[in-house]
């Protein structure tokens, strides 16, 4: 038995909570550029018991400088690639959004600095996933999912939802890190299906309520897995009354590059999800900076010499509502 609920979450919000947007709605179609990368097990330098071993104990090669190194290159990134809302997985704990935004403040356009964040895990997790944002986030929530029956349920991540509120208009967001393939694809798979079968529900109860959706996140799952419609861009998500939503990956603008590098072939499991009155103008893996090498591939982050970013590439998109 799947049971979709609340439990045993908490959240955190950076200078806005219990917040509304504006009920006021204007007929002008607002537009806002969205990141997602999954930066690769961020931990900070200090030793709180969940990370993993290679960050923690007296052998590891992890330090408060090569931390402050690899926050001062995602610093770095996110000025580069200058997006409006900012969602990130593999972080560890609510604290680092003040690192970050401390490290953009110094040399950031404080006409461009975000103000807005929010961070969620569950109960001894080593990571979560975290939002900041020039814009007001509002109604912030994460869903949690119980599963009964004969295989122990691993731990996994909350949805994360949000509205972000533009011009008067408010757009709900989801963000997600799926369960991993790791213990085997297939074994794991039912894991993956209920996380899908919870945000199809999620987002057709806030299309509901304001008529714009979009989620994003590490899905752990490539697009060709998803259950494409009409040959087109168009998914269906599983779940009763199956939700379609918009997938930007079949865009003849996007060519071979993945978001995920692995055994020799990309893989595109990052992933922007569109509905109802949301549309994306435009998507593209970002694999023009530092974080990408000659050949537009993630430098993933290696403890022992400090050196790279992550084993994912950073996805942008820009979405209309």
């Amino acid at each position: 038995m799947i049971d979709f609920f609340k439990r045993y979450w908490w959240l955190f919000l950076i200078c806005v909570l219990f917040c509304s947007c504006a009920s006021g709605q204007q007929e002008e179609t607002s537009e806002i550029s969205i990141l997602n990368w999954n930066l690769e097990t961020f931990f900070d330098a200090q030793t709180d018991g969940t990370e993993y071993t290679e960050f923690k104990g007296a052998k590891s090669k992890w330090s408060q400088a090569k931390y402050e190194a690899r926050l001062k290159r995602l610093a770095d990134t996110l000025k580069t690639i200058d997006a409006d809302v900012v969602v990130m997985e593999e972080l560890e704990k609510k604290e680092q959004l003040y690192d970050i935004f401390n490290m953009l403040s110094g040399s950031f356009d404080l006409a461009k600095s975000y103000k807005y964040g929010s961070f969620a895990t569950s109960p001894g997790a080593a990571i979560g996933c975290a939002v900041i944002s020039r814009f007001p986030l509002a109604n912030i929530q994460a869903h949690e999912i119980h599963i009964e029956g004969e295989e122990q349920m691993p731990s996994m991540r909350p949805i994360m939802q949000m509205d972000v509120c533009v011009d008067g208009k408010s757009l709900a967001l989801f963000v997600n890190h799926w369960k991993s393939k790791s213990g085997g694809a297939e074994k794991s798979e039912i894991w993956r299906n209920a996380q899908e079968e919870n945000l199809s529900r999620l987002m057709k109860k806030a299309l509901a309520e304001n008529g714009s959706a979009i989620a994003t996140g590490d899905f752990n799952r490539d697009i060709s897995e998803f259950q494409r419609v009409d040959g087109g861009g168009t998914i269906r998500l599983r779940g009763q009354d199956a939700l379609l939503v918009q997938s930007p990956w079949f865009s003849p603008d996007v060519g071979e590059t993945g978001s995920y590098y692995y055994n020799d072939h990309w893989e595109r499991i990052d992933h922007f999800f569109s509905c109802g009155n949301a549309s994306i103008s435009s998507f593209a893996p970002q694999t023009s900076g530092n974080w990408a090498d000659s050949e537009g591939k993630p430098r993933r982050y290696t403890v022992y010499n400090g050196e790279g970013y992550s084993d994912h590439l950073p996805i942008l998109c820009r979405v209309q509502f």
